[in-house]
Formats: structure tokens, sequence, C-alpha cells
């Protein structure tokens, strides 16, 4: 693979891929992705980009179509000369980006989807660092069924991939943990009347409640759970753990507990200067998807610089640099063989409407003993 010649570049490319158009409904993850990432290579430029080059965003736009992403990678490889792609939220338009950089070999960073499978394909061109769906359901379902002991558990869910997904996972989890959920509904991504499922699950007798969708929705669930009368409590993956959820909510959303990407109360020197830096430059708050971004651009770029432009050695620097912990704005990365970031989950919980965070340590395989790490 021969090497760039930075003499004869007018600048560093990397791609970028993402839900950045606002008729689709995961811009809402995609454009603060953008943000954080633009604003860590803005930086890098500052400092002198790369030997006095720099570095580039190429954006494209990631549509919610099976496969409408599919050729994104191939045209940043040879019509820009991208040296790295970033992105992306949706999984499969990510596992398409993997299949085609087996045979291209353009090092992927994606700081964006939940999606376990797409290191579970060990591909080696990719390196993760956004909590997965395989460590939230573990924390949710250790939660639920180890430390609180409910049994009755059931499942609402949206049919997006992003909620079949998880979902799927966490159910699987439950049952090798000896807990079968007692049932699963479903909704569109769409709806704003949640009765009929509602319904069903009252009259199953259940105690307790998993949501697996966005915060709007879950708002709504809540909201219209509670003004039919039921009291169970209420657990969400990490697109609920939005100020969005109480906004929709009131009242109805005290007591719901989450898995959330990040903990924004953290008083981390890094997190404050981003958060600062970043409401002054978006002027709004930063959340995980603009967080993990800056995280992983800045790891890219230092790998760019340690490697040269050379795209193998790019990802053996990627590779080699971050098989420890990383530090980030984002808190503590670890990541595993597969360049997954491993490390522990934040939970949220509603208390006097605002979020209050935890990281609540794992229960024994048994599920007999568990201090909280509240």
């Amino acid at each position: 693979m021969p090497d760039g010649d930075v003499n004869k570049l007018d600048a560093i490319n990397i791609g970028f891929l993402g839900p950045i158009n606002k008729s689709n409904p995961d811009s809402l993850y995609g454009i603060p992705m953008l943000h954080g990432a633009q604003m860590a290579l803005d930086e890098a430029n500052a400092r002198g980009g790369f030997h006095g080059k720099p570095f580039v965003l190429k954006l494209h736009n990631d549509l919610p179509l099976w496969g409408a992403s599919s050729m994104e990678i191939v045209r940043m490889r040879y019509d820009e000369n991208d040296w790295a792609m970033f992105g992306s939220v949706d999984g499969a338009s990510t596992h398409i980006e993997l299949r085609a950089t087996l045979k291209i070999e353009e090092p992927i960073v994606d700081t964006g989807t939940t999606d376990r499978t797409v290191t579970e394909t060990r591909i080696p061109w990719l390196l993760h660092n956004f909590p997965d769906d395989r460590h939230q359901g573990y924390a949710l379902a250790d939660y639920i069924y180890n430390k609180l002991k409910l049994k009755r558990v059931a499942i609402i869910r949206a049919t997006n991939r992003y909620s079949r997904m998880g979902d799927a996972l966490f159910f699987d989890t439950a049952r090798r943990m000896g807990h079968q959920p007692l049932l699963e509904v479903k909704y569109e991504p769409t709806d704003k009347d949640f009765s009929d499922q509602l319904g069903i699950l009252r009259d199953a007798g259940i105690d307790g409640l998993v949501i697996w969708g966005n915060a709007y929705q879950a708002g709504l669930i809540l909201k219209q759970m509670r003004a039919m009368g039921m009291k169970q409590p209420v657990f969400g993956s990490s697109r609920i753990a939005y100020p969005e959820v109480m906004k929709t909510a009131g009242a109805a959303a005290e007591g719901l507990v989450a898995v959330s990407a990040i903990d924004p109360s953290r008083t981390d020197p890094l997190w404050l200067d981003f958060r600062a830096r970043y409401e002054k430059r978006y002027g709004e708050e930063p959340d995980a998807y603009a967080a993990y971004a800056y995280d992983g651009m800045n790891i890219l770029i230092s790998a760019i610089r340690d490697a040269g432009l050379n795209r193998g050695r790019i990802m053996d620097a990627l590779r080699k640099n971050h098989m420890t912990d990383y530090h980030g704005v984002s808190g503590n990365q670890i990541f595993d063989y597969t360049l997954n970031n491993i490390a522990p989950i934040t939970f949220a919980k509603v208390e006097g409407g605002k979020f209050k965070y935890w990281v609540e340590k794992r229960s024994d395989l048994t599920g007999k003993s568990s201090a909280s790490g509240r």
C-alpha cells in the first residue's frame, strides 16, 4: 500500500457518513455527531493540521433506505482520496461500509451506531467507541432481574432496526439469566397513540416495562401508561435518556431508569471545557453523539499523525494506540481486541424532574450480591 505524498495534496481528506439531512429522523443523532467531529478537526487544524495541510471533512448523507449508502465509501476512497472514513449512526450502512473496506482497505472510525454486530464481524478495519446494544442490554437486564428482582417484565419497542437489534439482545440476555420476558409489543416510530399496546401489557399483569426506542415516543408511552393507572417501573435504552422524555411525559417520567451513553453531570475538566466550547459554538449542550464523535475524531487524527499517509499503517496505529484505556470528553473508553469500547455503562434515573446519573456495579453470575456504584 503506497504512501501518499503530502506535498502533492491541498488537504488531508476524511470522509463522513451520517444522517445529516433533517428529513431523516436519525438526524437528531447525526447532526451532533457531525458537530463533534468537525469541532475536533477544526481544533487540529488550528494546531497546524498535518505538516501544514488542513484536515477536511468530506460530507456524505446517510439515507434511511437499505443499500442507499452502499457506494459512499467507494466514492470516498477513489473520488475524494479520503484517508479514513468516519461514521455512521445506522448499523446497516456501517455493515455495508465494512464489507466494502475488505476490498478497498479504508480505516473506519465509528462513533454513532449501537449495533453490536459491526464489531462481531471482526473485520479489522474499524474502531468503535459508542456503547453498543450488547453492553446496554447486559447492564439493563442485570439491573432489572438481579438487582430489582423483577420477574414479569415486558418489552415495548419501535419497529425500526435500532429498536429491533437492541430489543433482541436484551431479550436473549434475559433468557440466558433464566428470565423469559413475558411478552413483547411493537409500535411504528411515528405512532402517538399506544392505548392498544398498553392495554395488552396492563392485562398481562406485568411488574416492569422496558422501552427500546426514542425519547419522544417513550415520553408519550409513559404519559399514557400513567393515565391508565399503570404504576409499574419503566426502563429504557440510551436514546431515551434525553431531556425530551421529561418534556413530553412531564410528571409521568418520574422514576424512569434508562441506560445512558454519557454522564453529562461529570465534573471532569475535559468534559466541562468541551461542553463550554461546544455550547458557545453551536448554542446547545453536547449530547453523547457529539462527545463520542469529538473523541473519535481526535483518536483518528492522532493515528494519522503517528502513521503518516498510509491507510494500512493508520489502522495499525488505531489498533496499537487504543488497545488500552482512552480518556476523552465522553469519559473513560476501554477497548477490547476488536477495538470496541466496553467501558462500564452509565445509568440515568428521573428524580425531581431531572436525570441523576450513576454507574451500576454488575451482579455476580448468580445475581446474589452487588453493591451499587451510586
